[in-house]
């Protein structure tokens, strides 16, 4: 059907819309609302769901009966408004019923965000000019000699720190100033190498030793590209964000925090008296970082959407499954939206990456 409505944007890509439903459509919202009441009402001398409609006016009042009726009417038509329109709403809307009475239309107004419109800037142009800026110029990563010596040095370190608390369990102290010498750390041999990892010598260990730097270096640089390609997309992406998306991206930030020091073994309240902040303050920290989160997940949303990219469903699949297997108390519709999201990013990342 055709609605009446009429719509005000308003900044940070809200909406103001206000409805007018047929009283005809009320009427009928009414009549459902009294059968609702009748079926859920006990009256004696009556048998439950055959309460007379005049004794179920009397008894609910005609007041409750039209804000049920109202409710009904909400519910059968808000989102087909929000179909006619076209508006990709976010999150709950305000709504306020601004007349009902039994014989006129129902009106009712409604504010809510929405998903804003905006112009994708040249991305695969952005990522390209941005890989260039952390280019190497052919140069192959390697580890040198002083970085191979200190992760060594660290090896050793922490086998003295280890074989020291097995042969005294009882010190729960991890402060040791003795085994930062190098002089009272294990010798650096095949037999240390062979208890480090199994290695067969030295010379294999310090090989190993040697791949792992130039790995954790090559996923520094990936992590370096990612970075520079997204902030050029910030920087050339004009865009309102809504404020529902900065405060979901604050709050979840925050829901990570609380984690990380619960999973480290603090306490919420002991960390606030620590930083002498409250979490509104702590809200405020995170606030610029939410921003640039939401924002470029708006991006790849719609990179995502022009460049058709599809998610592997047997992934997908998978992963919610070892979320649920881990987080019993996750949703799956929860861990669904999560997981979705992450790896529509990876692949979004992953075309920017090879754009040319």
């Amino acid at each position: 059907m055709k609605y009446d409505t009429k719509i005000k944007k308003l900044p940070k890509s809200e909406v103001e819309m206000e409805v007018s439903l047929p009283a005809d459509l009320l009427a009928k919202a009414r009549e459902k609302a009294i059968q609702m009441f009748a079926i859920s009402m006990e009256i004696p001398g009556f048998r439950k769901g055959h309460v007379p409609e005049n004794i179920v006016i009397e008894k609910a009042g005609e007041g409750r009966i039209l804000e049920e009726a109202a409710d009904i009417l909400l519910k059968e038509h808000f989102s087909q408004i929000m179909v006619e329109l076209k508006l990709d709403i976010i999150g709950r809307p305000q709504i306020s019923i601004t007349k009902l009475a039994l014989g006129n239309p129902m009106e009712f107004k409604a504010k809510f965000a929405v998903l804003p419109e905006f112009d994708l800037p040249d991305y695969k142009e952005i990522a390209t000019s941005s890989k260039q800026q952390v280019a190497r110029d052919g140069k192959e990563l390697e580890a040198t000699d002083k970085e191979v010596e200190d992760v060594l040095l660290q090896i050793r370190k922490n086998k003295a720190h280890l074989d020291y608390h097995k042969a005294n369990p009882e010190d729960k102290e991890h402060n040791h100033p003795d085994l930062e010498n190098p002089e009272n750390l294990p010798v650096l041999d095949d037999e240390f190498a062979k208890t480090a990892g199994n290695f067969k010598d030295v010379a294999e260990l310090t090989e190993k030793v040697k791949q792992n730097i130039i790995e954790e270096k090559k996923l520094r640089e990936v992590e370096k590209k990612r970075a520079t390609i997204m902030e050029e997309l910030l920087k050339n992406t004009k865009v309102e964000l809504p404020e529902i998306l900065v405060e979901s991206e604050t709050n979840k930030a925050l829901a990570q925090m609380k984690d990380d020091i619960t999973r480290m073994g603090g306490k919420w309240d002991e960390y606030l008296v620590h930083t002498k902040k409250s979490e509104d303050d702590l809200k405020k920290d995170l606030e610029v970082s939410s921003e640039k989160k939401a924002k470029i997940q708006l991006i790849f949303n719609k990179i995502a959407e022009t460049e058709k990219i599809k998610i592997d469903e047997t992934i997908l699949t998978n992963e919610i499954k070892n979320i649920i297997e881990h987080y019993p108390e996750a949703s799956e519709e929860n861990a669904r939206i999560y997981v979705s999201t992450m790896l529509q990013n990876q692949e979004v990342l992953k075309l920017l990456e090879n754009s040319k």
